[in-house]
């Protein structure tokens, strides 16, 4: 039997887009499917929507009965709501949806066949940018957006293509095991790059597959929370390459793609140094005693762990 694929959705003010983001769940070629939605106190009329469409007797039979919708109490952001989805979850393996993004209808089945053919744990697809209206975009903001994964193209692993650019995308585009999830951790307490941060330490501990068999189809509205970084995600970004070069320095890698070359740090400070002098100043402060004395003081100040 296929394993059980636990779909989470962190939902927050996406009422005009939550409901066809369940529908292309629901179509997944894929069968064994589980459906927990998580509303982070949505102040439009989300979790009525969803609660809703929980109640259709259809989509009850297509999951088994297997969907759970819940509330926060408070706000707790995207981090935390995922977490706590991942949380009420039965599934083997975990992906999320973003509430306003869609899957394509054959998403498990083929990535799920690539990672067992690669026995890999996790593994992420091409992302392909739509509009407001879910149809195709061709702006030249959506070709940028989508250019991000051409860095993966002759790297020999995926971390090399990620260590200034986050080329999974978003946390809609990964499919993981419950084994690496807890080998990892759960999703860390960042505003903006939570998502980022746990594709790092993912790369880390076991190697993805990428396919383009299948997409992840982005929606571009204006309001993505890429599109509204400042300050806070600048920082937030500093402190993520900063824990993840040093942990390639100090060696903290399960990945055995990764191992199979004794020279990967520099592997690693190669790549730092393709992308610029600030990256490049950025792995030697990694290896800053004082610089990680306080790194750690501004992680504890803003509750980034």
């Amino acid at each position: 039997m296929e394993p059980l694929i636990s779909v989470v959705i962190p939902s927050y003010n996406y009422e005009a887009y939550i409901g066809h983001a369940i529908e292309t769940v629901a179509a997944q070629s894929y069968r064994n499917l589980e459906l927990i939605v998580i509303d982070d106190c949505s102040q439009d009329r989300s979790f009525e929507k969803v609660n809703k469409l929980a109640g259709n007797e259809l989509l009850r039979e297509r999951f088994s009965g297997r969907i759970t919708v819940r509330k926060n109490r408070h706000n707790l952001g995207a981090h935390a709501t995922i977490n706590e989805g991942i949380a009420a979850a039965n599934g083997e393996y975990f992906a999320i949806l973003n509430a306003d993004d869609l899957f394509e209808a054959n998403r498990f089945s083929a990535l799920m066949e690539e990672m067992r053919r690669k026995g890999a744990m996790w593994g992420f697809s091409r992302v392909r940018c739509i509009g407001p209206d879910g149809g195709p975009l061709n702006t030249e903001q959506a070709r940028l957006f989508e250019r991000i994964q051409d860095k993966l193209s002759g790297k020999r692993f995926a971390a090399l293509a990620a260590v200034a650019e986050n080329v999974g995308i978003s946390t809609g585009n990964l499919l993981f095991s419950r084994r690496l999830f807890d080998g990892i951790g759960g999703f860390k307490n960042y505003k903006y790059v939570h998502d980022y941060d746990f594709f790092l330490r993912a790369c880390l501990y076991d190697e993805p597959v990428f396919t383009a068999e299948t997409s992840y189809l982005y929606r571009l509205h204006g309001e993505n929370s890429f599109l509204s970084l400042h300050g806070e995600g600048v920082r937030e970004n500093r402190v993520v390459w900063l824990e993840f070069y040093r942990a390639v320095q100090k060696g903290e890698i399960a990945n055995r793609t990764i191992l199979q070359n004794p020279a990967y740090v520099q592997e690693f400070y190669e790549a730092v140094s393709a992308e610029g002098e600030k990256k490049r100043a950025l792995w030697k402060l990694a290896r800053n005693p004082l610089i990680r004395a306080g790194l750690k003081l501004f992680k504890a100040k803003y509750r980034m762990d």
